[in-house]
């Protein structure tokens, strides 16, 4: 079948789908973030697809669903079928799991609930998943500051990711902006790890798994969301504590799975960058992207040695 944006959908159908009649689930994980409402508006928006094809699935992980009444009111008027499950673990991979669990369509679509789709982010995925005859594509997010951003980290652009150009192996995996086919968790029993549903990296720790059923994985630079940065994520204490929890996870990731010379050698990389780092804000003044590469390798290599030494794992903030 061939959308209005020439945007060939699949004809390769399960049971399941020949039944539900849906190409691509858009999901979305919330937990009282009243900008659901402007993320689900943009894919509502999305510009030249086959809008029969489409679904969105809001995975609400309040447990009061204060997302329901939200997604509700946007599903009485919306072109195509919006729906709401209700979760409530306080666990995003709990949520993630929901979505997979009652997606209907032959292709998972993932976004954030802080992030905006661009009028043709759908379409350039399905575009490049076509064109490299791909099973997952990991499209780019770009960052939008506050008013009172401070100029070193609006310089820096800590927030926005590229994940190389389009059609390359992406560096690494995340759900923020991802669409990926959803034969690939059901053959192998893939689900998100709740063990890291309140710490993070649990999108990253799924997607290690998929690399390893030789999936095609392909970055996309056209397919493009913006995340919409609150001020209170761009302090100092913020953004460290970001950095620390990331190095705490992926200590706990290491030793679940690596040798003890591994995590010796990763334990070592860790010393050396927080004892050669610690200057980092001399930096600021003339150099704001190395500044802030070196304060963030400096709080992660901090959480990894946290992590190493004192099984420590602190939840998101």
């Amino acid at each position: 079948m061939t959308g209005p944006g020439n945007v060939e959908w699949s004809g390769e159908k399960s049971a399941h789908d020949a039944v539900s009649a849906v190409d691509v689930s858009v999901c979305i994980c919330t937990y009282r973030r009243a900008h659901i409402a402007e993320t689900i508006r943009s894919v509502l928006a999305q510009r030249d697809l086959g809008l029969s094809r489409i679904e969105i699935v809001v995975a609400d992980d309040d447990p009061q669903l204060s997302a329901q009444s939200i997604v509700d009111e946007l599903a009485a008027s919306a072109s195509i079928p919006v729906r709401c499950i209700p979760c409530g673990a306080r666990n995003v991979a709990t949520a993630r799991n929901a979505c997979l669990d009652t997606a209907r369509g032959e292709w998972i679509a993932f976004i954030d609930d802080d992030e905006l789709a661009l009028p043709d982010w759908l379409n350039s995925l399905i575009a490049a998943r076509q064109t490299y005859n791909a099973d997952v594509v990991k499209g780019a997010v770009r960052a939008v500051y506050p008013a009172g951003t401070p100029g070193w980290i609006r310089a820096a652009d800590p927030y926005s990711r590229d994940y190389g150009p389009t059609g390359q192996m992406p560096t690494h995996l995340a759900t923020g902006n991802v669409l990926f086919r959803r034969a690939l968790a059901e053959a192998s029993r893939l689900r998100f790890d709740p063990n890291f549903g309140r710490t993070g990296g649990e999108d990253t720790d799924f997607f290690r798994r998929v690399r390893l059923t030789n999936a095609k994985i392909v970055a996309s630079r056209e397919a493009v969301v913006e995340e919409i940065v609150p001020i209170e994520r761009l302090s100092l204490a913020y953004l460290s504590g970001r950095a620390r929890r990331m190095g705490q996870v992926e200590a706990h990731k290491s030793r679940l799975g690596l040798s003890d010379a591994t995590l010796a050698g990763n334990v070592g990389l860790a010393i050396l960058a927080v004892t050669l780092l610690w200057a980092h804000p001399l930096l600021r003044a003339f150099a704001a992207r190395p500044a802030y590469k070196s304060f963030a390798k400096f709080w992660y290599s901090f959480g990894v040695l946290e992590g190493v030494a004192l099984g420590r794992h602190d939840e998101m903030i």
